[in-house]
């Protein structure tokens, strides 16, 4: 039976940690991440403070063993085992007619979805508006905020935008800081066209303007294009890293204190990524305990050393025909991790992982 993806990822950093090479080292390690390539960021970006909250508090859960399922997202309420912090990649629009005298600010948000693989599932897509500090120091006048879905039409060779119907129109009392709008529909559809998510904002002004109130109107404009920030949170499940049962994470397990030294028995390692060259794109951690599984399987102690019924047939079958493998030493339980690092587009994404450490050994 070929070994699964996990599997191999494991394999591939083992063998790297103990010093033996592969020609597809990287790559395999990195298809098992998502990537093309190795992710050569300039500097990193700071780790959004949602995903760093999600990754302090399974990384909490693991050191004390608590049981749980990192295939579901507890603080977002909704399953997947990828987080992505998409950043706006789009830009404000000037017109050089004069604008209608209730907009305040056009602003085209793009979205690049490109990094989300055909096999990921959508759970979750969140749009987070940023309109600036909420202070009661300051008050400004009711908004009203506009959102449309941006459709590109080719016309003669060229492409062409043009916003769709307004599907979102919410009013927003000043001062305000966040505002979250659920995108799943449009992110999904979007991304099954093999398109990225454009959208189209503009933010209006509610209400008759007094002729007196153009300055303090101008400055609340202003400050609005000064600090507005968009971003769309993107919640992906895998369905084959991720299976239905809850697993316990890598805890405190003693090593399994083998009679013989050379007897089948789980040893330590510790992969750094600093020694593998990863630390230039992988945030945290910086590395984990894995370790591995080494040592004899003997017929007369098959059965006491954490085996399978087929090891001990297979021991069995060995010593009437030597032809016959010797059983191995395998792991039997294994348990996941959760890494932050930067994709090739320079996204921060916390990625949950199965079967990355081993817990215990096996002959098998």
């Amino acid at each position: 039976m070929l070994p699964t993806l996990p599997g191999l990822a494991l394999g591939l950093l083992l063998a790297l940690a103990l010093g033996q090479t592969f020609q597809f080292q990287e790559h395999v390690f990195l298809q098992f991440l998502g990537l093309d390539k190795v992710p050569s960021p300039k500097k990193f970006q700071p780790v959004p403070s949602i995903l760093k909250r999600i990754f302090q508090g399974q990384e909490a859960a693991a050191t004390t063993g608590v049981s749980q399922d990192l295939c579901s997202v507890q603080e977002l309420g909704v399953r997947g085992n990828v987080l992505r912090l998409l950043p706006d990649r789009g830009f404000f629009l000037y017109s050089k007619s004069p604008s209608q005298a209730s907009s305040c600010l056009k602003k085209l948000l793009s979205f690049n979805l490109s990094a989300i693989s055909r096999g990921e599932q959508f759970t979750m897509a969140q749009l987070g508006l940023d309109l600036g500090p909420n202070t009661y120091y300051n008050l400004g006048p009711e908004l009203e905020l506009a959102l449309s879905l941006v459709q590109e039409s080719h016309v003669w060779g060229q492409a062409t935008r043009k916003t769709g119907k307004v599907f979102v129109l919410q009013s927003v009392p000043r001062p305000q800081g966040v505002l979250h709008f659920n995108l799943l529909d449009v992110t999904k559809r979007s991304h099954h066209s093999g398109k990225n998510l454009g959208l189209f904002l503009e933010i209006l002004v509610k209400g008759e303007r007094a002729s007196g109130e153009d300055f303090q109107l101008e400055d609340t404009c202003a400050g609005l294009r000064r600090s507005l920030h968009a971003s769309l949170l993107v919640v992906t499940l895998h369905p084959e890293q991720c299976r239905p049962s809850s697993r316990t994470r890598r805890a405190a397990i003693p090593a399994s204190r083998a009679s013989c030294k050379s007897l089948c028995h789980r040893h330590q390692l510790f992969i750094n990524f600093r020694d593998l060259g990863w630390h230039k794109w992988i945030i945290a951690p910086k590395g984990f305990m894995a370790n591995y599984c080494h040592g004899d399987c003997p017929f007369s102690l098959t059965t006491a050393l954490n085996s399978s019924n087929y090891a001990f047939m297979q021991a069995l079958m060995h010593a009437v025909d030597p032809e016959v493998p010797q059983a191995v030493c395998i792991p039997t339980k294994l348990s996941p991790i959760s890494m932050l690092y930067q994709d090739n587009d320079d996204n921060v994404i916390l990625r949950h992982y199965e079967d990355m450490v081993v817990d215990e050994c096996g002959c098998g």
